[in-house]
């Protein structure tokens, strides 16, 4: 049975850098609000969220609900149908967004200090470093 899950040890502290980072991995045109309602498979336990990507505005997958992020006092954690990230998102969905979002971050600090990022991954690491 399909059910939202929520990973409380996996925040996005700045919304700003979420939704670039939501961008990079394909998903433009989230909605931004308070307390907005996921419509989904489940509909015993339902579940609101601060940012959404609907998921009839995905494309190239057919998913059976919304993707949302709460906001939290550590920052927006995300609420995703278990299946989904089973079957058409993958398991490794919110660390692939988290690697999307440090990178924005790296990215904004390095224009800030007027430098270049630069990229190197080691093994399955992939190390940013800041050059100025």
């Amino acid at each position: 049975m399909s059910k939202y899950m929520t990973f409380d040890s996996q925040s996005f502290p700045n919304r700003e850098l979420l939704l670039e980072a939501l961008a990079e991995c394909g998903f433009a045109s989230p909605t931004v609000g308070t307390d907005i309602p996921l419509e989904g498979w489940d509909k015993h336990d339902p579940q609101t969220a601060d940012v959404v990507i609907r998921r009839r505005e995905v494309r190239g997958r057919s998913l059976l609900g919304d993707i949302g992020f709460r906001k939290t006092s550590k920052g927006y954690i995300a609420v995703i149908d278990d299946m989904d990230l089973n079957y058409h998102l993958g398991r490794d969905f919110v660390v692939r967004l988290q690697n999307s979002y440090h990178e924005a971050a790296a990215r904004k600090v390095a224009k800030k200090l007027g430098g270049t990022l630069i990229k190197e991954r080691i093994g399955k690491t992939l190390k940013i470093r800041i050059k100025y």
